[in-house]
């Protein structure tokens, strides 16, 4: 049986991607995505790029949908040898601007909720020698203005992949999380639509990175077994600030 990779957020950019370079190496991929039309474009557009591929309808946040497509997926596959938790939102404003509680929540429910709740799920079907890959973000490792909650939630994610790496090791099963800049996607798209005039006026951020580089440059350095994948010199630069400077002045220096 060919190697098996269950990919979350996997119907449209960087997990798209990373289905299409996974095919290329021989792996056989399964989709979950809340989309039904998206996914079913993107199995037809994983198998036209010589993929073989499987899409699931489910919402990561629906513990009891999820549950069903465990026991689907362990009835006609019986394991998973990489686990890449991907699916994620964005909100880009103030925390004063948000209108009512349950929008406050989305991005938390979603990007670390639905990362928990999927790792929790689908590790039983990993044995000894697969991985788990964490999407998570250059944000997280920084506090941004008009991010606050999406910061805590990609900054929950590596913290809950350094915990699940240690839990794991004697099962030798390894773990690792991005944290890319930008990324050319439908979501920075939308993204950018919905963001504060005062965000586009000063936003030093660097061009985004095509999705399907993006893909390959992660997938790389996560089959090289590394576990904090930074993929960019800016992201880079980013956490040297962050160690060695004196804290005083790199305030200082995020802050403008």
């Amino acid at each position: 049986m060919s190697k098996i990779a269950l990919i979350t957020g996997g119907s449209s950019g960087l997990g798209l991607e990373m289905v299409k370079n996974l095919g290329k190496k021989g792996y056989s991929c399964i989709i979950i995505a809340r989309n039904k039309e998206r996914l079913e474009q993107a199995v037809a557009d994983a198998k036209s790029h010589g993929c073989h591929a499987v899409g699931f309808q489910c919402d990561i946040n629906d513990e009891k949908a999820l549950n069903a497509v465990y026991k689907e997926i362990k009835e006609k596959f019986r394991k998973v040898d990489f686990l890449i938790l991907n699916a994620g939102v964005v909100t880009c404003k103030l925390l004063s601007d948000f209108e009512n509680t349950a929008e406050l929540k989305h991005d938390l429910q979603i990007n670390l909720w639905g990362t928990i709740l999927s790792a929790y799920t689908f590790l039983p079907l990993l044995k000894g020698g697969s991985r788990i890959l964490m999407v998570s973000s250059a944000f997280g490792l920084m506090g941004p203005a008009g991010y606050s909650v999406y910061a805590a939630s990609k900054a929950g994610i590596i913290n809950f992949a350094d915990s699940l790496r240690r839990e794991l090791i004697n099962k030798k099963i390894s773990v690792h999380v991005a944290c890319p800049a930008d990324i050319d996607t439908p979501q920075l798209h939308k993204e950018h639509e919905n963001m504060p005039d005062w965000i586009k006026q000063g936003d030093p951020r660097a061009k985004a990175m095509p999705a399907d580089i993006a893909a390959d440059k992660i997938l790389t350095k996560c089959f090289q077994n590394k576990f904090m994948i930074i993929i960019s010199f800016e992201i880079f630069s980013l956490i040297m600030l962050i160690k060695f400077l004196p804290v005083a002045l790199k305030n200082s220096i995020l802050d403008k």
